[in-house]
């Protein structure tokens, strides 16, 4: 799991996301939202937000047609993370 996750944030945008949600632990946001604040085109953050909620570092939650991403809550993956942007 940690290599696979070391391969994925070569990638910058994916990177500069994943740095939001470990800073910012209990934000939920769009990927529109998220588009906005890593000024990137929202296609290109869908793309990297649906890598990293297939590798469960992201949740992704509906309401209704809204869609909110948000950070893992799994321990274990957490401390892949935390290992990761330590060593960075």
């Amino acid at each position: 799991m940690k290599d696979k996750l070391q391969k994925i944030l070569k990638d910058t945008l994916t990177r500069d996301i994943l740095t939001f949600f470990y800073q910012n632990q209990a934000s939920i946001d769009s990927a529109s939202g998220i588009s906005a604040w890593v000024h990137y085109d929202r296609e290109e953050v869908q793309t990297a937000l649906d890598e990293l909620v297939r590798f469960d570092v992201l949740k992704k939650d509906s309401t209704g047609s809204a869609k909110g991403y948000s950070y893992t809550r799994d321990a274990k993956i957490m401390k892949i993370v935390n290992e990761l942007m330590s060593d960075a």
